[in-house]
């Protein structure tokens, strides 16, 4: 530790490195202190003495933890003199850093927008300068020798989720703080290491710089560019991000510019629209990085990971997909969880017929209800959002059903394929299993994600492997067997090659063992509604959505199949899907089941291909007496994240976190502590979360 004096009006300062926190409560009394610049490492510790709102305050920055506790004053006869800090209690885990003192404020650098000094207060509060700005002043300036240091305001630009909160516990809003200290040296110091470990890299952080912005106009209500310009572009200078801002006109605009233009200067992709605007965005991207890799887009062989990350601006109808990222629809929430950097997988589903692979859903890919829904709203369209609650309730009064097969792919319980290792999470449910009996919902540092997630990157590196082990062996074998054979009987023994529809496994560690064990499971019947849900499906009519237990990266989706019944039972379960205490699985002529795989076949396909001829499509009946049988009325489409898909022949597959979007999931609501307990300092702003996975 280094001290040294300052003038009058200055206040202590300490560098310390690899030392012990508990300083922080330092019963001894801060001298004054000048301290020159110097770089510090990642681990330096900064304590020092600030005023914030005229009161004087000693914070500490230790790792990713700011750290603020007003000084007490105590008066003794005719002068007043600093009180000591009450003493740390000791942490509960007996070493490191465990908590602070009752009266202390803690800030993780997770949730911190940016920083800014200045000359006075009004300059501290003005947002940074964009990167192209920063090059373009320096390019003109020419060079510029080191400047004395004038700044003695710092303002620190954060956000706060309203964990207190129990209607809207999942809203983040942005707070400030404004600290004051006569000494430049102190506060460019503390600017100078706030912005090196705010910017600094990590495997789930990434501060954006230049973001590329799509802005929908005619989603919902036709506002997306005035919730930019209200809303998101204010979050966006704040944190100094550069962003470049393209308005569609046309459909599929934003897929085909992802797909042609260059996204190198980049360092993610933001969408401001409704469902269908970021179903372009996935698409456009995961077609894109298909392309790169030169793979076949209508039957690859695999599903490639696209590099840059997705941020969700909710500003369409429904906005499902942003409302069960992040548990709402606020549009600040939304433009903070960008800002903050932290990203999460999330799972893409491909929906194929029996020729190629046909578009990438991200949130539900309905039969029956909903698609009558979507295909009858494309008529109605200059009612604006109204025409999806006219053709919800037309088709309800309809009751139409569906006669349908399904055939679900059923795994066994991960836990139970997969030994367990001491260095993989343990998770309380499975990854992936049918008929569990205590399903869990999904929410920050989901448990069962996590545990995916590993999965997944170690199935990936089994696929390369026993790719490359397979293609060595295969060369190898020709080789030595060819020298002592004729001609026909080397062709003989080449290698055949790969069928082309042939897709490499994707799944899980367990999915790939148990290759040759797969249980397929078929469904028949009538349907009301047929369901495939990637995620929950939540948003502001209906909380929990209609699949409330589907989670974001599991590698899992949800088959709800919902039975052709009267309007009474109907009308049952759109009261459950509207409630916070109804469950769909609680209803007897509903039937849900998770898997990786399905596939849709309608009734009369399915019995023609089974009464055809052996080694033949063709059916028995002649051709008009089958065409007679059948209309098109009896046919429904198909409602792929509101776009309508008109194929009958459906498969669709959910691949565990395709892309990865900027959330941290969303929250359940709990009892703040109370006023007298110690706060407990967070390893991450994550950890300030109250729940991970609770039924």
């Amino acid at each position: 530790m280094t001290q040294t004096k300052q003038p009058a009006g200055g206040s202590s300062t300490s560098t310390f490195t690899n030392t012990a926190a508990s300083n922080f409560n330092s019963n001894s009394s801060p001298s004054a202190s000048k301290l020159p610049h110097c770089p510090s490492s990642a681990h330096d510790v900064l304590l020092n003495n600030f005023q914030l709102k005229k009161k004087s305050y000693r914070v500490l920055l230790h790792g990713q933890q700011l750290v603020w506790e007003r000084l007490q004053k105590i008066k003794q006869s005719s002068k007043e003199t600093k009180a000591p800090l009450p003493a740390d209690p000791p942490s509960p885990t007996g070493g490191g850093l465990g908590s602070y003192g009752p009266q202390s404020h803690v800030l993780h650098l997770d949730d911190v927008i940016s920083v800014r000094s200045g000359d006075t207060k009004v300059a501290s509060l003005k947002p940074p300068t964009p990167p192209s700005s920063e090059r373009s002043s320096r390019s003109s300036g020419g060079v510029v020798g080191p400047v004395k240091p004038t700044s003695q305001y710092l303002t620190i630009n954060y956000a706060l989720r309203l964990s207190k909160s129990q209607t809207d516990c999942n809203r983040w809003e942005l707070r400030r703080l404004t600290f004051f200290n006569s000494d430049p040296y102190i506060v460019r110091q503390w600017d100078q290491e706030l912005q090196a470990r705010l910017f600094s890299s990590s495997p789930t952080r990434m501060r954006v710089r230049r973001l590329l912005v799509f802005i929908n106009p005619y989603g919902g209500r036709k506002a997306g560019a005035q919730t930019y310009e209200r809303y998101v572009r204010p979050i966006f200078q704040l944190a100094g991000v550069d962003a470049t801002c393209i308005t569609t006109q046309r459909a599929n605009q934003v897929r085909d510019i992802l797909l042609s233009h260059d996204l190198g200067v980049y360092d993610a992709v933001c969408c401001v629209g409704g469902d269908g605007t970021v179903a372009e965005v996935i698409n456009g991207l995961l077609f894109r990085r298909m392309r790169e890799l030169e793979l076949d887009e209508q039957r690859p062989p695999y599903i490639p990971r696209p590099a840059l990350p997705v941020g969700v601006i909710p500003a369409g109808s429904t906005d499902t997909i942003a409302y069960s990222m992040h548990g709402t629809a606020d549009v600040r929430t939304a433009a903070i969880h960008v800002i903050l950097g932290q990203h999460r997988g999330l799972d893409v589903c491909s929906v194929s017929n029996g020729q190629s692979l046909l578009r990438f859903c991200a949130s539900v890919l309905s039969y029956g209800y909903l698609g009558d829904v979507a295909a009858q709203s494309e008529n109605y369209r200059w009612m604006g959002p109204r025409r999806y609650e006219y053709s919800g309730v037309k088709a309800f009064l309809s009751n139409r059903g569906y006669e349908a097969e399904l055939r679900l792919l059923e795994e066994p319980d991960l836990l139970l394929t997969t030994p367990i290792q001491e260095e993989l999470p343990q998770s309380p449910d499975s990854v992936c299993s049918l008929g569990e009996s205590v399903p869990s919902v999904c929410y920050a540092n989901c448990q069962r994600c996590s545990f995916a997630s590993i999965q997944e990157q170690r199935s990936s590196l089994f696929i390369q492997e026993e790719t490359s082990q397979t293609e060595r062996e295969q060369q190898e074998e020709p080789e030595r067997e060819e020298s002592h054979l004729t001609l026909t009987e080397s062709a003989l023994l080449r290698p055949r090659p790969r069928p082309v529809n042939l897709q490499l496994p994707t799944g899980s560690m367990s999915s790939m063992r148990n290759l040759g064990d797969e249980q397929w499971k078929v469904v028949r019947g009538n349907f009301f509604m047929i369901c495939g849900a990637n995620i929950t499906c939540a948003c502001a009519r209906s909380p929990n959505g209609i699949s409330r237990y589907s989670h974001l990266g599991d590698g899992c989706l949800e088959l709800i199949l919902v039975k052709k019944t009267s309007l009474i039972n109907n009308l049952r379960f759109l009261l459950n899907t509207a409630g916070r205490s109804g469950d769909i699985r609680n209803l007897p002529f509903v039937e849900v089941y998770r898997t990786r795989k399905f596939q849709f076949r309608t009734l009369a396909a399915a019995n023609d291909e089974e009464y055809s001829l052996a080694g033949s499509c063709q059916p028995i009946s002649p051709p008009g007496e089958m065409g007679n049988s059948t209309s098109p009325s009896e046919f429904s489409s198909w409602n792929c994240d509101g776009e309508v898909v008109t194929d009958l022949d459906i498969t669709m597959r959910s691949h565990c976190q395709l892309i990865e979007v900027f959330m941290r999931g969303p929250h359940s609501y709990s009892k703040p502590l109370k006023g007298g307990t110690t706060p407990s300092t967070p390893a991450s702003s994550s950890d300030n979360v109250y729940c991970c996975c609770k039924d």
